[in-house]
């Protein structure tokens, strides 16, 4: 695995400022909570519930993350400049989950599996970029192996069809663009002048994203819901609460990973890198 070593002054909160046991508590749910995802994305797909236009799954993964409110109700408000750049992270990472989890219905779980771990290099990448972390030779070693292991899982793809090449195309570009999202965050979070809290952050974000996605579907979703959802259902034999059962499944483990995964990059040494590791 790849890691990198702090050489900025960032201010980064320590490990101690949160009991040690529950972020050990916090950081197992985090790595279960992303296991499970990909597996509900799959049930979605056999409910007839993941047509691609609608996402109407991602709407109900970004209402998990916005329920993150209910537990951020007492933390400080954060002011309208931050407020601005999350929203504006949030923008960055609907692309990318929608990649993400689009090209996870095309390629099937293990392709997406196999480049999604993928995230953890570009977290190494990226925060050499934006957060000046130096990376050693070995490091860099790690990072050219994983390409051309991405490379080799490319080609292959080839073979199983144009569906799963796209699918496989698209999860490369979605785990660089959420790895962005990683190390903007730990910008955020840990900038050193104003007090951010991960609750707080991933409540902003996630109520931005949601009410993105709400908007879609008011505006095409609705007015394609019997053909691309409810015909679907039909032809896979899903009963509307076993629908409402995997959708609302989505959500609760978007919000439990959500919570988990912000308080991961803020309290968690090497931040966004160590978040990448972990879900790989």
């Amino acid at each position: 695995m790849c890691t990198t070593t702090p050489t900025n002054t960032r201010a980064t909160p320590a490990l101690h400022d949160v009991p040690f046991h529950i972020t050990i508590f916090l950081v197992s749910l985090y790595v279960l909570s992303g296991v499970t995802q990909p597996l509900l994305m799959e049930l979605a797909k056999q409910a007839g519930l993941a047509d691609k236009s609608c996402q109407i799954y991602m709407q109900f993964y970004y209402l998990g993350t916005a329920s993150v409110v209910l537990l951020a109700r007492s933390d400080e408000q954060l002011s309208w400049r931050t407020t601005f750049k999350t929203a504006g992270i949030a923008c960055v990472d609907i692309m990318a989950q929608t990649m993400n989890y689009s090209g996870a219905t095309m390629a099937g779980p293990t392709i997406f599996a196999i480049i999604y771990s993928s995230v953890t290099i570009w977290c190494a990448l990226l925060s050499r970029v934006f957060l000046k972390r130096a990376m050693s030779s070995l490091q860099w070693l790690s990072v050219l192996v994983v390409f051309i292991g991405l490379g080799v899982t490319g080609f292959s793809s080839l073979n199983l069809g144009p569906e799963v090449m796209r699918g496989t195309v698209l999860v490369m570009l979605g785990s660089a663009l959420h790895a962005l999202m990683y190390v903007l965050s730990e910008m955020i979070m840990n900038n050193g002048t104003e007090v951010v809290s991960a609750t707080k952050y991933c409540a902003v974000y996630g109520s931005s994203a949601c009410s993105a996605y709400f908007l879609w579907q008011m505006f095409y979703t609705r007015r394609h819901f019997g053909e691309l959802i409810l015909e679907p259902m039909r032809m896979a034999g899903t009963s509307y609460g076993y629908a409402l059962a995997v959708l609302f499944a989505i959500g609760f483990m978007s919000m439990v990973h959500s919570a988990t995964f912000f308080h991961t990059v803020k309290y968690v040494p090497g931040g966004a890198t160590s978040a990448g590791v972990l879900k790989a």
